[in-house]
């Protein structure tokens, strides 16, 4: 007879598998997406991809069939009531700037680039990220996540060139990436599937029953800021039985 947590790890790497098979049809030509985390608009025959970084604003430019656009140019914030302006340089496949901003922060964003000699205007808006007063298990997961994970998803949970936002529709209750899948990559490590982050390997430094605090944490920052409900029971308790 099959034991309940091997069910319920196979229900995990079969989703994982789901997952793998669907979002790739996800970058059909037409389909807007963003590789990087960022916000995503179109733009005439491109599509421009922002991110704010600590300390710095990454842009990428891609045509309709998603291949890198060599540009140049600069970008114009508006910050804590104060207009920033900064010239982009070019940066892997995209571009960036050093500003005196945080991922968590508000800002409004005027990106005035060129490509092949000819304009290309594009706008960005970014809210605030509502920083959750937690307690308990959500608390402790707020501690490991900044020793463990923040490095890669940031400490707003908005990501970073090592790693995707988890502050994302993607990731919320409700989503394709539920419980199980998130507590899974915690453990396991993932597979890239959607993003252009490579590989996401098994954390360092995860001590046992802290994937279940972790996870209390990511709920609460997710719901404080508008996605998805209240942290499911099983991410609240730690001592409850892992879903994978």
């Amino acid at each position: 007879m099959t034991a309940p947590k091997e069910i319920s790890t196979m229900k995990t790497r079969l989703l994982t598998l789901a997952l793998l098979l669907v979002v790739p049809s996800a970058l059909a030509h037409g389909t807007m997406v963003a590789f990087f985390g960022g916000q995503i608009a179109e733009s005439g025959d491109y599509r421009a991809e922002f991110a704010v970084r600590d300390g710095a604003i990454r842009v990428w430019l891609r045509d309709h069939d998603d291949k890198p656009v060599k540009a140049s140019g600069k970008a114009t914030l508006l910050l804590n009531g104060q207009k920033l302006e900064a010239d982009l340089a070019a940066k892997d496949d995209g571009l960036t700037a050093p500003v005196p901003v945080k991922a968590k922060d508000k800002l409004a964003a005027v990106l005035g680039l060129v490509v092949d000699g000819k304009p290309v205007s594009v706008r960005f808006q970014q809210a605030e990220m509502v920083a959750p007063t937690v307690s308990g298990p959500a608390e402790a997961g707020r501690k490991t996540f900044e020793a463990v994970c923040a490095t890669c998803h940031g400490g707003a949970l908005r990501g970073t060139d090592n790693g995707p936002p988890l502050l994302h529709p993607f990731y919320a209750l409700g989503s394709a990436h539920g419980d199980d899948v998130i507590l899974a990559a915690m453990n396991d490590g993932a597979k890239a599937h959607m993003w252009k982050f490579g590989d996401m390997p098994k954390p360092q430094g995860l001590k046992p029953g802290q994937d279940k605090e972790v996870l209390a944490y990511i709920r609460a920052v997710q719901a404080a800021n508008g996605l998805g409900g209240a942290p499911a029971t099983a991410a609240a308790d730690p001592h409850a039985g892992h879903g994978h």
